[in-house]
């Protein structure tokens, strides 16, 4: 089974052996959302939340 390293905590991570980039994990040690981003060898990344609204406090018109 494939290892990986959380960019977090640094915590491995063991991956599926049929992972694909663009996927997305949970470590375990620290709870970061994980996007894999290289397979050779694996690589993550912190996901970036595209749901964050960073104009929340713009609402004064």
């Amino acid at each position: 089974m494939p290892i990986a390293v959380c960019p977090e905590c640094e915590a491995e991570i063991h991956v599926d052996e049929d992972v694909d980039k663009g996927d997305l994990l949970v470590c375990e040690e620290c709870e970061t959302s994980l996007e894999v981003v290289g397979l050779d060898p694996i690589e993550l990344d912190r996901c970036i939340d595209e749901d964050y609204d960073d104009d929340e406090d713009d609402d004064d018109y």
